[in-house]
């Protein structure tokens, strides 16, 4: 793509080339008394002769070319014989005619890019030296060069063409050693219609121009000896026989080493355009006369020149005196509030556009003493050009601050009262503060018209207090802000240095506005990565005069003041509120999560009781036919061991059985207190063989329990163990739970029996009696 792109860049396929490139190719073929030579192009897959010299063909296929080597290797390609190159031997041009017998070709490059080959060729073998290679890749160089100076001729040619055909003339001061015309283009004199003498250098404009447009003329030439680069003026010329004609010059000055040397302008005509302001001229003053008792402010936007003209009643409306408005419409734009631009800018675009659609709009402005005013304003386009665009647009403006601030007061109190609501119906409804703020904190920054911020509660660590936040604005553009946006979503984000404008709200329990925030004596600036802060406000959120909370606030469009503390008095009264109502939720919840752990739990040993066991293990077996195991775990010997050393030992042995006990089993078995001495113990699994293991293993961990008393020391505690396999099946939750037990205790009892300190299984049980059942009835037959 890049080859074809420079063919036809360079117009190698035009015939401005043909003469001079021929004759090139000519003097190559002579010079090394050839004959044949050409210069062969490639594109696409075609080898076309451009230039050429003994060969009447036009064109080839690039695969039939001896060139394509010269191009695939993109170096020189010498054969010496072609019936001895195997390279060669089969090509057509080899075969058939022109017989080539010898071939030297070199790449032919435009822009570092082989394009084609410059060829010699003879229809017999020849040799040459490498100086006559090295020759002949030179004359390839100057080739190039030849063809990329003719290129440059012919797009010099078209500019001056195209000069000469436009509606536009050049002309060129020399500025050393006096200011003299060096050049003019073709079209000056038509242009202009004046005559202009054979030496140009004789020919002076200012000698042609309106006597009283000639000092804004000689106004520009001074600003550039002045070091102006470029500079705009309008002018008159005469001429004898027409009347004045408007022209416009823009001119540019050339500099070496800061002294001006040559200045190029552009002349054109501006005779429409300044009818067009005359008659903008002569339309506005009697507008003005109409508008100036009706109080309106008007503009008159010329879109060409941007030139916007207001009248004095618009200057008085944003507080500006006539003599320091700018008159383009950029200066108008940047007083726009940065809330209203991008809608004001679509209305404008829309009836720039469209003739049916009028510009009917209220926006606020920046006025002279730093405050906002709102404008009401109706434009519409009473120009546009032969192609339908807007040339010139007209404006009045009303001022209408005082009832927009009244309206817009009525309707910020009445969205305030709606977000109050509905913060108090989310919290009612999902009891979740952080889910309530989140949810509603959008809707409080664009309420407050700030661009970020945040709502966080007091808190107490180790006495010093932090800001746990609820909601905050996503300024996640660093990796540091990135990091601390995830703990807020995790609910983990906490402000600890408080040493800052929000800190200084819980520490003065007051607000804190700051239009300057760099002034402020309590700023200490910004996070790393995060925005820059223009204005901050910070409410303090209070209960029973204490500050619980803040909402902070930044980069609202316009200074924060205390009107803003007292229209948001009542959200905060509304959030210190739910942050009591947190509190009192929170304690009641506690509360419940108290008397549900004192419902369930054994109070002497902190074992879950025999009911919280009988409902844990309902809703771990509800839905599970697999088998589990069920153990009755009894102290042996408990009542004389509470005879003999009393019941405070007594206690101390079940609290020290039943830490041992919790430290013995998985995470996924329960311990608890039945009652009395004894004990549930719960086994996921219902394996025999890994449960016995367990139980084996608790028992080995007891024999390590010992209890200081006033009788020396207690260690010799055992326990006995009655253990089950169930499953749950179809049976009832009571049923399951009662069979179970029983089973467990019918175990627990044969333990005992066979002398205490071990653990029996009732199925082995089973066993047994069925086999004692057997040797009976056998005797007895």
């Amino acid at each position: 793509m890049k080859k074809k792109a420079l063919i036809e860049k360079y117009r190698l396929r035009n015939d401005e080339y043909d003469s001079i490139l021929d004759q090139f190719i000519h003097s190559i073929a002579e010079m090394f008394d050839m004959p044949i030579a050409f210069l062969g192009v490639i594109e696409d897959n075609t080898q076309w002769f451009k230039a050429k010299f003994g060969i009447d063909i036009t064109e080839i296929p690039l695969n039939d070319s001896l060139c394509k080597l010269v191009v695939d290797s993109n170096d020189t390609v010498y054969i010496e014989d072609t019936l001895n190159d195997e390279r060669a031997i089969d090509k057509p041009t080899v075969t058939g005619p022109p017989h080539v017998r010898f071939y030297a070709g070199v790449p032919f490059k435009l822009q570092d890019t082989t394009v084609g080959s410059v060829c010699l060729v003879d229809t017999k073998p020849r040799v040459l030296s490498n100086n006559d290679i090295e020759l002949l890749i030179k004359f390839s160089r100057h080739l190039a060069q030849c063809v990329e100076l003719i290129y440059a001729n012919l797009r010099t040619e078209d500019e001056h063409q195209l000069l000469n055909n436009s509606p536009a003339a050049l002309i060129r001061w020399q500025a050393r050693p006096t200011i003299t015309t060096s050049y003019l283009s073709q079209n000056f004199s038509k242009l202009l219609r004046i005559d202009i003498p054979e030496d140009i250098s004789q020919f002076q404009l200012e000698n042609y121009i309106y006597s009283e447009d000639f000092d804004e003329f000689m106004f520009a030439m001074r600003n550039h000896h002045q070091g102006a680069s470029f500079c705009e003026c309008d002018f008159r010329i005469e001429s004898k026989s027409h009347a004045p004609v408007w022209y416009k010059l823009v001119s540019r000055g050339i500099f070496d080493n800061n002294n001006l040397i040559a200045i190029q302008g552009l002349l054109f005509n501006n005779a429409e355009q300044k009818y067009l302001e005359q008659r903008i001229l002569e339309t506005n003053e009697r507008m003005r006369l109409l508008l100036e008792a009706s109080g309106l402010g008007t503009s008159d936007w010329d879109l060409q020149n941007d030139n916007m003209r207001v009248n004095n009643r618009m200057c008085d409306i944003v507080g500006m005196h006539p003599d320091s408005v700018d008159t383009s419409m950029m200066f108008w734009a940047q007083l726009v509030h940065p809330a209203d631009k991008e809608r004001l800018r679509d209305a404008i675009v829309d009836s720039l556009i469209s003739p049916q659609t009028p510009l009917d709009i209220e926006y606020r402005v920046h006025s002279a003493n730093r405050s906002y005013i709102w404008l009401e304003t109706y434009g519409k386009v009473v120009t546009r050009d032969k192609n339908g665009r807007a040339v010139r647009f007209a404006m009045t403006h009303r001022d209408i601050t005082e009832k927009k601030l009244s309206d817009l007061a009525v309707e910020r109190q009445r969205r305030l009262l709606g977000f109050i609501n509905h913060a108090q119906n989310l919290f009612v409804a999902q009891k979740d503060l952080q889910l309530a703020c989140e949810q509603i904190f959008p809707e409080l920054i664009d309420l407050a018209e700030s661009e970020y911020g945040f709502i966080g509660k007091v808190q107490y660590e180790n006495g010093a207090p932090l800001l746990h936040i609820y909601a905050i604005s996503d300024v996640s553009w660093s990796e540091e802000t990135k990091q601390q946006y995830e703990l807020f979503k995790q609910g983990k984000l906490r402000f600890t240095n408080l040493n800052n404008l929000f800190g200084h709200v819980i520490t003065s329990s007051s607000p804190v506005i700051a239009n300057a925030p760099r002034n402020h004596l309590a700023s200490k600036g910004t996070p790393k990565g995060h925005p820059v802060l223009h204005r901050f406000l910070g409410l303090p959120i209070k209960q029973s005069g204490e500050t619980v909370g803040v909402i902070g606030l930044a980069n609202k469009a316009e200074d924060y003041s205390q009107n803003d503390v007292t229209f948001l008095t009542p959200l905060t009264d509304t959030l210190a509120n739910l942050f009591r109502a947190v509190e009192v939720e929170q304690a009641r919840y506690e509360a419940e999560q108290r008397l549900e752990h004192l419902a369930s739990t054994d109070s002497l040993t902190g074992l879950m009781n025999r009911r919280a066991y009988f409902n844990r293990i309902q809703s771990l077996t509800e839905n599970d036919s697999n088998k589990h195991c069920v153990c009755i775990i009894d102290i042996d010997n408990f009542k004389k061991l509470n005879d003999t050393y009393g019941h405070p030992v007594g206690d101390q042995v079940l609290k020290e059985v039943a830490r041992t006990l919790e430290h013995s089993v998985r995470n996924s078995d329960m311990v608890s207190r039945l009652g009395g001495e004894e004990f549930g113990l719960y086994l996921e699994s219902g394996d025999v063989q890994q449960c016995s293991q367990l139980l084996d293993e608790l028992m080995m961990n007891l024999t390590h329990v010992t209890v200081q008393t006033d009788k020396g020391v207690l260690d010799n505690i055992t326990i006995s163990i009655g253990a089950s396999v169930v499953s749950r099946n179809m049976q009832s939750a009571t049923t399951y739970f009662d069979q179970a037990m029983k089973e467990a205790d019918d175990a627990l009892y044969e333990a005992k029996r066979q002398g205490k300190n071990r653990y029996h299984w009732y199925q082995r049980m089973k066993e047994e009696k069925q086999a004692n059942n057997d040797i009976s009835s056998a005797v007895t037959h």
